[in-house]
């Protein structure tokens, strides 16, 4: 990588758009990574608790009841982090890179000229 690459790419790290899409993505991926972690123990044990105290549901179908919904819960995170990631990569490409709309407008003055 030449001297110039090298400025190019951290001028494209120091950018302040980018360190904050970089801190936004982080902050979401710490956010689902936590959800993922406490909220299926979480539908667990309700679903326990309730399935015993308000059905009286015990044994087996309390166990299966209760995995089923730790599982649809992880799924469901798993669910939003992709629309999340979706999004995101939609909103990308629908809006140009600096640099690009810079080149439109010297083009632009260039032609009106």
């Amino acid at each position: 990588m030449d001297n110039n690459d090298s400025s190019t790419h951290q001028d494209y790290l120091d950018n302040p758009a980018n360190q904050r899409q970089a801190s936004s993505a982080l902050g979401w991926l710490l956010l689902y990574s936590t959800a993922m972690f406490t909220l299926p123990f979480a539908a667990f044990y309700s679903t326990r608790y309730c399935l015993t105290h308000y059905l009286h549901i015990d044994g087996f179908p309390n166990t299966c009841g209760s995995v089923v919904a730790a599982v649809l819960v992880v799924n469901m995170i798993i669910l939003l982090y992709a629309l999340r990631g979706y999004e995101d990569a939609k909103e990308d490409d629908n809006t140009p890179p600096e640099e690009e709309r810079e080149h439109d407008g010297k083009d632009e003055s260039k032609k009106s000229k």
